[in-house]
């Protein structure tokens, strides 16, 4: 299986080779998900994944500060996905007195906005916040629809995400299995509804789930 050159973060991308496939992990599939195929991705993906990971520096360096053998070079494609569209009518509610209201995310050609993280974390009226278990990518769409682009579970979550082109949102997080807490990327491909997931080697079993959140969202008093 093809995996990412860690030559390629100091030097021009010439070339890069399709990647072959692997069998399905056991990861759970969000109920919007209604076909999996484990193919290739093309030599353009590869390269808005390379990329995109390499603009998650702060990101790159947690992981590396809790395991010091991550490598980020060493993601490969575990599957592709395609979704359906679950769409409806709703404007972006957060506003710039949110705390949130910083890390949205708007699509390069102003499209709409990326929110990952209201839907994890909960800021009560009184109280401390604090994170709900699951995760969801939500794209708030300039037409004044609200769409779930990805959902996780309790097993998982979104840490991070970046636009690397106007129509691929490249989200990184981590998914719990038998072995450990392993890293994970998925670049979405929002004009074609679907999404590619990528694996990492890396297993850890010393992982707190919310603290990258924690760190990230630093004007929050969790």
């Amino acid at each position: 299986m093809k995996r990412f050159n860690s030559l390629l973060f100091s030097i021009p991308i010439v070339a890069l080779i399709s990647v072959n496939t692997s069998s399905c992990s056991s990861e759970k599939k969000s109920a919007e998900s209604v076909s999996e195929t484990v193919e290739s991705v093309s030599d353009e993906e590869l390269v808005l994944v390379e990329t995109g990971v390499q603009q998650l520096a702060d990101w790159v360096q947690f992981w590396k500060s809790n395991a010091s053998t991550f490598n980020p070079s060493l993601f490969t494609l575990e599957r592709v996905e395609d979704f359906e569209v679950l769409e409806w009518p709703e404007e972006n509610p957060i506003g710039p007195n949110s705390p949130l209201f910083s890390y949205l995310l708007p699509q390069p050609e102003g499209e709409g906005t990326v929110d990952i993280y209201s839907y994890k974390v909960f800021i009560p009226a009184e109280g401390k916040p604090g994170f709900n278990p699951d995760s969801e990518v939500i794209y708030f769409k300039e037409n004044g629809l609200r769409e779930r682009l990805l959902f996780i579970g309790p097993s998982g979550g979104f840490e991070d995400a970046i636009w690397v082109s106007p129509d691929h949102l490249l989200v990184a997080g981590f998914f719990e299995e038998e072995r450990g807490t392993t890293p994970k990327i998925w670049l979405i491909d929002t004009e074609l509804k679907q999404y590619s997931v990528f694996k990492h080697p890396l297993y850890t079993t010393n992982y707190a789930k919310d603290g990258y959140l924690r760190k990230k969202l630093s004007n929050i008093d969790f």
